[in-house]
């Protein structure tokens, strides 16, 4: 629902409300982790490019709190806690696993923004400018930069390799997938669908891709074809 609220449409303000108020809930790193109020004396494109910067490097600093988190859980309280090396271990994949799951829908429509480029004028005097600063000139001089160095890896690796990796381990370990060890770490994954679609998710993730492409590109071409 939080996606649909991309939708380059004339919502109703009712509706604009209920939008913003479940994309709070589904991500609250939107609105925890972009502190574009902190930066006000910068211009609006360099903030844009510095959180882009940011969250090219989101996943690497994920998975290295979750790691760091367990290492000093098993430090800590592991005697008082009986925690095993084999338990801080899913632990610890199920904490990467929770978390990307949970950011990957954002870390989509972040990668997304920087190709979401509204044509400003008409006929030959057109030109592209960037949405999150119409005064940034698209595919051109930074932004063109920018797009080859930050936004390219970002598909490849996240917006596609990260469900791509996830089914590629559940078709892997079919024959494990239903023993304690295996599903602690990647249940999350699966857990949910029945016996021989447990890659499923893949689907999932692709479908959220794509509303988020239509919100971009939608705006991009000035018209959704509903």
């Amino acid at each position: 629902m939080s996606l649909a609220g991309g939708l380059p449409l004339q919502w109703p303000n009712s509706m604009q409300v209920m939008f913003d108020f479940f994309a709070t809930l589904s991500s609250a790193g939107t609105t925890l982790m972009i502190p574009d109020c902190e930066f006000a004396h910068l211009r609006t494109s360099d903030v844009f490019y510095q959180k882009q910067i940011a969250y090219t490097f989101s996943v690497p600093i994920i998975i290295a709190i979750c790691i760091l988190a367990w290492r000093l859980i098993s430090c800590c309280c592991h005697k008082c806690c009986n925690l095993s090396s084999h338990a801080i271990k899913d632990y610890t994949i199920l904490s990467i696993v929770l978390m990307l799951f949970l950011f990957y829908p954002m870390l989509v429509k972040l990668t997304l923004s920087m190709l979401k480029c509204p044509s400003i004028g008409t006929g030959k005097e057109s030109r592209m400018f960037l949405m999150a600063d119409l005064q940034e000139p698209c595919f051109t001089g930074r932004h063109s930069t920018y797009i080859v160095l930050l936004t390219l890896p970002q598909i490849i690796c996240y917006v596609l390799g990260l469900p791509l990796i996830a089914a590629l381990i559940i078709n892997k370990n079919t024959a494990i997938l239903r023993e304690k060890k295996f599903s602690t770490r990647y249940g999350l994954l699966y857990a949910g669908y029945r016996k021989g679609r447990e890659w499923w998710e893949l689907v999932i993730a692709f479908r959220k891709v794509a509303v988020v492409s239509i919100g971009t590109f939608g705006t991009v071409m000035g018209v959704v074809d509903l």
